[in-house]
């Protein structure tokens, strides 16, 4: 896969696996990524911002799942995703 977009973003993992799970019944091929977002913070800060955002509990999901295609696919990709998955979002406090 050269160019690649990004079709999928979340904190679900349930919601990811069925997004895998649709694109695969499609047929289109995909790149599949749970990722740890770094929290935001200096000098080698431990305090994640997320926990204190919008009043967020304290189990605040820290991993970002994401399925990228080929630039090619991204259309059919996205109709195929449409309505049945969590669409996706920017990135952000509060966000996804």
């Amino acid at each position: 896969m050269k160019g690649k977009s990004v079709v999928y973003r979340s904190k679900l993992e349930d919601d990811w696996n069925v997004a895998q799970k649709l694109l695969e019944e499609a047929g289109i091929e995909f790149k599949h990524v749970a990722t740890e977002e770094v929290p935001v913070g200096g000098c080698g800060c431990k305090i994640d911002p997320r926990r204190f955002a919008d009043g967020a509990a304290k189990d605040v999901p820290k991993r970002i799942y994401r399925i990228e295609v080929a630039d090619a696919d991204k259309e059919r990709a996205d109709a195929v995703l449409a309505g049945k998955v969590q669409p996706v979002r920017s990135y952000g406090l509060g966000v996804l």
